[in-house]
């Protein structure tokens, strides 16, 4: 007997459920999809990095004249869009069409796949594969049982292969018009089409990420003014106490703190959730951090120009952030 979708958990309907508890126009500017990720986090994105180019170009004029202010913008550029990458690479599904338009989730996706396999695989994960495969393997069966049942040394006589040949030609043109079109599809089971849970973009997620890079700007412009007690020593033993300083002092509590913030505020959690998450990542990310920002920062001290040591750091410190938060998200 099928096993029909009423009868395992509705997990399709609780997808379907969250979406429509969105408001209209938050869904309505997140329906264009590419890949699942909403085109709307390409275009912030894009924002916030041409904002970030204009203020690379003008960093050194700025800093000099309040070294604050500066600070303060470049980190809530920054955190934006570490947030929004970080975002969009959650939501990337390469079995989703290359562009796509989803307003609910319950809606078929209507849009264009630059990978047919991605639709056969979508469809046999629904389960008509399993009925397609499952009733020819009965057809088989019902085929060969006949002239068993006369004598187990007889072969299958003609009449019976070309039953075989033709319910073939038939099975293959079935599954072609559901990769195709999916017109058929039901012909096969009563399973739907899956439904990809559909991801939006979080605004309270940016706004959270980019005040702690607010909060940040104020602790780094003392910190850098700290770190300036090594500007008298050799060029080699001034980089190499500033970042042995910074990464033995200043990583381990800035990493402490933004899990704690991220669990507390972020995701409204609670001081206990906070201390599992910390015991469960905090090492393992202190250790990836000294892994990249030691030689980061010696290559930038050492061998970058002085002019192009903030766009260096700013394009690491990018990247670095959209980890972080992945990291947080998914713990």
């Amino acid at each position: 007997m099928p096993i029909q979708l009423n009868d395992l958990p509705d997990v399709n309907d609780r997808n379907a459920n969250a979406s429509s508890q969105r408001h209209p126009f938050v869904r309505l500017i997140n329906c264009i999809r590419i890949y699942n990720i909403p085109l709307l986090n390409f275009i912030i994105i894009s924002i916030l990095g041409s904002f970030l180019i204009k203020l690379t170009t003008k960093y050194t004029n700025l800093y000099m004249k309040s070294s604050l202010i500066t600070i303060i913008v470049t980190n809530l550029v920054l955190y934006g869009i570490s947030e929004s990458l970080a975002q969009s690479i959650l939501s990337y599904k390469p079995n989703q069409p290359g562009i796509s338009f989803r307003f609910n989730a319950t809606s078929p996706s209507v849009g264009l796949s630059f990978n047919s396999n991605d639709i056969i695989g979508t469809r046999n994960t629904a389960g008509t594969g399993f009925n397609v495969y499952r009733d020819a393997e009965e057809e088989i069966d019902q085929t060969e049982a006949e002239p068993r049942n006369a004598t187990d040394n007889i072969p299958m006589d003609e009449e019976g292969i070309e039953r075989f040949i033709e319910y073939l030609q038939n099975d293959n043109e079935s599954i072609d018009e559901n990769a195709n079109g999916g017109e058929n599809f039901n012909n096969f089971g009563d399973l739907p089409p899956p439904i990809v849970e559909l991801t939006f973009y979080q605004f309270n997620r940016l706004a959270g990420f980019m005040c702690w890079g607010f909060v940040m700007a104020f602790i780094q412009c003392w910190w850098y003014r700290f770190l300036q007690i090594y500007s008298k020593d050799p060029k080699f033993i001034e980089v190499l106490r500033k970042v042995l300083t910074d990464q033995l002092c200043f990583s381990p509590l800035s990493l402490f703190c933004f899990f704690t913030y991220g669990t507390i505020v972020l995701e409204s959690g609670t001081w206990e959730q906070a201390k599992t998450k910390l015991n469960k990542i905090y090492l393992k990310t202190l250790l990836i951090n000294y892994s990249v920002w030691f030689p980061v920062q010696f290559f930038n001290f050492l061998i970058v120009p002085r002019d192009f040591q903030v766009p260096f750091s700013s394009s690491v410190s990018v990247l670095w952030n959209c980890f972080l938060s992945m990291r947080n998200s998914n713990s």
